[in-house]
């Protein structure tokens, strides 16, 4: 049975059901806090706390960090009334993908992105930069809009975050990924699990001959089996918490994104 087609109207309800518990948030504060909702964490307070809801927010919406995780989230948010109909600004999506190089890079970077912010903003960047530089937290960027990004953008944007000076990621999440985020909501299989390095078993006397490999033309899915030691497993569960036998563990996410989330790695 395929899935109801979700429009706009289908989030805004959504939206409204938060607005009733959190009048003081603007629609944009409230479509940002549904996204964190849906696909960063299940702490709700946490989301709420996270939101910057200043002016001078240097493009960082929310600043979330996960210190179980030791991950830091930052998500600027375009709530737009109509899903896919506007492409967003070239300008926008790279100075948001420069967050990544200057909070992470010398002083001086870091002191460009702090100047003119507010000083709630100005903290939660702080904090960030020392989970970041001092403790190696691993840090994601997402740009989360009803509105549309090309292909081209959104690779200018992944080569800005791949030279930033620490483990980091950026996602541009347009109209269509937010609407399968939603449906993947409702179903209650949202929030969906964080990247994670999968550890092929190997070393100490255990040799591993290659990963069985399986793709299907029909559905266009790709799959791999290999072995993994229990140890590896057990700090993937300490990780991300029972959410890895969910029934769509995937979440919504592209079949590309897959590769990208569960690398595969060899550590002797």
């Amino acid at each position: 049975m395929s899935k109801k087609k979700l429009s706009e109207n289908d989030l805004r309800q959504e939206l409204n059901e938060f607005g009733e518990i959190y009048p003081q948030l603007s629609d944009d504060e409230l479509f940002i806090l549904w996204f964190l909702r849906a696909f960063v964490t299940e702490d709700e307070q946490g989301a709420v706390d996270s939101l910057t809801g200043a002016s001078g927010d240097k493009g960082a919406d929310a600043i979330f960090i996960d210190e179980k995780a030791k991950d830091v989230f930052i998500v600027q948010g375009k709530y737009r009334d109509k899903v896919g109909t506007k492409n967003e600004k070239r300008s926008d999506v790279t100075s948001f993908a420069d967050i990544a190089v200057r909070i992470s890079g010398s002083l001086d970077d870091f002191s460009a992105l702090l100047e003119n912010s507010d000083s709630r903003v100005h903290t939660n960047l702080k904090e960030a930069r020392e989970r970041i530089v001092k403790r190696n937290y691993r840090l994601q960027l997402y740009y989360a809009t009803l509105g549309r990004c090309s292909e081209g953008l959104e690779k200018e944007a992944i080569s800005i975050v791949q030279t930033a000076k620490c483990e980091a990621g950026i996602e541009i999440c347009g109209g269509e990924k937010i609407m399968l985020l939603l449906a993947d909501y409702l179903e209650g299989v949202a929030p969906p699990v964080p990247g994670v390095d999968l550890e092929m078993e190997s070393g100490h006397g255990v040799v591993v001959n290659g990963i069985l490999q399986r793709y299907d033309k029909n559905t266009d899915i790709e799959s791999w089996i290999f072995s993994m030691s229990g140890r590896a497993v057990a700090e993937i569960f300490e990780r991300s918490g029972p959410r890895i036998f969910a029934r769509n563990v995937r979440g919504f996410l592209d079949i590309t994104d897959v590769v990208a989330r569960g690398r595969a790695i060899v550590r002797d």
